[in-house]
């Protein structure tokens, strides 16, 4: 039943936005690279049993639970209790849907088993989570479920709970007593499991904060006493997610890059209201050995002070009154064409509140591209008229050499990789897109994994400085589906034509298409050498320790399409690379000792 409400959706869709239209992903890349990790180990964990999926990775942690094919995110819940929830979906552990055959759409979905609990000398326990369908999702639809189970001293699972699917709402708390001895034993499990639409990224559902312990008193479930944030923080850049690092040195001189301020949610689920709070920038030193403060928040001392109601009186508390005000000189200025900065948001809460969801990292990196996305597709976008026209703004602060595109085409299950379409370069007449400047034929490549494909221009370039468009003309009216970012709006800037004249996209979001403008060439990579190096650990999370044969040598890190990321000078012979500011992917380390060069892929995870 599901793929035909889907159809009506989608014709609806047709109608309310002209020929915009929003598709559901057929796939989720970012499970694709942690395929082999949905069976995740076999051991015990002790009482109090707790997980708020705060963490900033794609896959449930292995200390907590056994098995898993759903998808830790920071994107799909609407005010979760805390920052970060679990999402099950029509998805396996692999990315791809359970099935492509929609004469049998609905079945058995995803699961999440924790790991073994002994409660055999304990009376009475208590399960406690947070639960709401929908989110930034999809809505399931009634014959859909959630489902929880817990496992008997026989190996059989018995269902204690379960909701018929609904549309969105807040997030609710369900509690469950156990004192039954057929279940308090040796081996205790629990899982939850979801009935979903098995063709594609359908039917979600969103968990946050489970947790088993001891049950004492009705006192034990009341609340859980936790302040977190709420989402990722915002970028500290006015405009973009991402800007190239030339640009933004020449914008800082006429004040155009930073935003005056940002805010950041928080919410209190029944804990102290007391909280501290701060930021700290850091940045790489020339061998990436260490890191560098170079700015902090508040500038008057260690902390802010700040009063954070509870979330049944006021909702999520917001840094808007005053707002968290941003140094002009919070990314200082430096010589390279190239930058990457570590930042940490903190709060201090009471002793017994969580704390693990109490700090938030991220990279701001100033590499060679604009984005305004933040790399991760929620939808795909797409036009299905033929000579239809899209067109992305940007502003140059200096005049500078487009030399090539970086595109996400996520893998939708269709035949559009061999359809054409005129890529297209536009200056500017009042605010929409001008005459043409360039235009090259190309198709879509779908990306396996949430890469971008880099489409080198056969004839890179000078723009001047201003404001310019890239996007393209259909050649025909086939869906070319480019990815959409729900989380960071940018659609003053996103412009489409289909035989009427330019109009913003309707649909909120950000195309994930960005623009490479470099003045040197992108670097041609050659594995061929004279010389090596090793590294490890490969893959490597936080850091990479780098063996070299000689001191004195240049080491630069790109990413795959040759696009340089950083260049460090190595005066030792060896280096501890912090790796906290890349993100994952892969990328090319190349090795530069005198008239010889050689060449490693580094996997960072």
């Amino acid at each position: 039943m599901k793929f035909i409400i889907i159809n009506l959706l989608i014709f609806s869709s047709y109608l309310l936005h002209c020929q915009e239209i929003v598709s559901h992903l057929k796939f989720n890349p970012l499970l694709n690279k942690n395929v082999s990790m949905s069976k995740l180990s076999n051991s015990f964990v002790s009482l109090p049993f707790i997980d708020d999926f705060s963490s900033n990775s794609y896959i449930a942690d292995s200390n907590l639970w056994q098995y898993s094919s759903i998808f830790i995110n920071r994107t799909y819940g609407i005010n979760p209790p805390t920052i970060g929830v679990a999402t099950f979906d029509g998805l396996g552990s692999d990315g791809l849907a359970y099935s492509i055959d929609i004469s049998n759409p609905q079945g058995d979905a995803d699961i999440l088993i924790s790991n073994n609990i002994d409660l055999s000398n304990i009376d009475s326990i208590y399960l406690m989570f947070y639960y709401q369908p929908q989110g930034f999702g999809d809505n399931p639809q009634n014959e859909d479920s959630l489902v929880l189970e817990i496992k008997n001293e026989n190996n059989y699972w018995n269902k204690i709970w379960s909701a018929p699917g609904d549309y969105n709402h807040e997030f609710i708390k369900h509690i469950e007593i156990i004192n039954d001895p057929i279940f308090l034993h040796s081996d205790f499990q629990f899982r939850f499991r979801n009935k979903a639409t098995l063709s594609g990224n359908f039917d979600h559902w969103n968990i946050d904060y489970v947790k088993v312990d001891e049950f004492t008193s009705i006192l034990d479930t009341s609340s859980i006493q936790d302040i977190s944030f709420v989402y990722n923080p915002p970028s500290f850049l006015r405009r973009y997610n991402e800007m190239p690092w030339n640009q933004f040195k020449e914008g800082m001189i006429i004040g155009t890059e930073l935003a005056d301020s940002i805010d950041l949610k928080l919410r209190n689920n029944q804990g102290n209201i007391s909280v501290q709070y701060q930021y700290n920038v850091y940045s790489f030193d020339d061998d990436a050995s260490s890191l560098q403060l170079t700015d902090h928040y508040p500038s008057t001392g260690p902390w802010r002070n700040v009063s954070v109601q509870d979330y049944d009186s006021i909702g999520n508390f917001s840094f808007n009154n005053p707002s968290i005000n941003i140094n002009n000189s919070i990314f200082p200025i430096n010589s390279s064409d190239s930058s990457m900065f570590f930042i940490q948001h903190i709060i201090k809460t009471a002793l017994n509140d969580y704390k693990k969801n109490d700090t938030l990292n991220i990279n701001q990196n100033f590499f060679s591209h604009y984005s305004y996305d933040d790399g991760i597709a929620e939808s795909a976008y797409g036009i299905n008229v033929n000579g239809a026209k899209i067109a992305y703004q940007f502003e140059l602060n200096r005049p500078d050499k487009l030399r090539a595109v970086q595109m996400y085409f996520p893998q939708m299950l269709d035949s559009v990789n061999d359809i054409s379409f005129r890529f297209t370069v536009w200056n500017d007449n009042a605010g929409i897109p001008g005459d043409t400047l360039y235009t090259e034929e190309l198709i879509p490549f779908h990306s396996i994994d949430r890469g971008f494909y880099t489409y080198h221009l056969k004839d890179p370039f000078m723009l001047p400085k201003g404001i310019f468009y890239i996007g393209w003309k259909q050649n025909t009216n086939d869906l070319l589906n480019i990815g959409l970012d729900k989380n960071n709006i940018a659609n003053q800037y996103m412009f489409y034509d289909v035989g009427g004249g330019w109009t913003n996209s309707q649909f909120p979001g950000s195309w994930m298409i960005r623009p490479v403008l470099n003045q040197k060439e992108i670097t041609n990579i050659n594995f061929e050498s004279k010389f090596s190096f090793s590294l490890f650990p490969n893959p490597a999370n936080q850091n990479v320790f780098i063996k070299l044969p000689y001191s004195n040598c240049t080491l630069n890190i790109y990413n795959m399409f040759g696009v340089l990321q950083k260049e460090y000078i190595i005066k030792k012979n060896h280096i501890n690379l912090s790796l906290l500011s890349y993100s994952p992917g892969v990328y090319i380390i190349e090795v530069i000792y005198g008239a010889n060069k050689t060449y490693k892929k580094l996997i960072v995870q």
